[in-house]
């Protein structure tokens, strides 16, 4: 299937995503605080890609003493574990993303909105192994340009 990554309904797709954080955590020996938890929880639901400061602030709703240090050690902890992928920007603030699978990146240079797109990404990986004394078993893709509504205003 080309495009985009089609949409699972927004609470199941969030459930099943939270129980695989929560269940590799476990695994690991990681304390599952009720911080921890909310930002999981966030994130899980969350397709949007968001940023540590837009995590911090709806945790807060939920747990209001959650510190700033939490929201990243929490972030850098699930980015360890690869349960998240961090997209990092020169020039905004980076973006958070609970899809870990080999997918492509749309990120609008004007608004920062950040989008996933899935192609036969797969072929690619068979065609550098073939091609080259290299095995490719992982990739993160960005493509910069205009989103529809940014388009608009060009």
């Amino acid at each position: 299937m080309l495009g985009m990554i089609p949409k699972m309904q927004g609470s199941n797709k969030a459930l099943i995503i939270e129980e695989r954080m929560l269940n590799r955590l476990r695994e690991k020996g990681y304390k599952l605080t009720t911080q921890r938890r909310e930002i999981i929880r966030i994130l899980a639901g969350d397709s949007s890609h968001p940023r540590a400061f837009e995590i911090l602030q709806r945790a807060r709703m939920q747990a209001p003493s959650i510190s700033v240090s939490t929201v990243y050690y929490t972030l850098a902890m699930l980015k360890k574990e690869n349960l998240i992928h961090e997209i990092e920007f020169y020039d905004r603030d980076n973006r958070y993303d609970t899809n870990v699978s080999n997918h492509l990146n749309l990120i609008c240079d004007r608004c920062g909105k950040v989008e996933d797109y899935r192609d036969e990404l797969s072929v690619l990986t068979k065609i550098i192994a073939q091609n080259s004394d290299f095995e490719p078993f992982r990739f993160r893709l960005e493509c910069y340009g205009f989103c529809q509504e940014c388009r608009k205003h060009l």
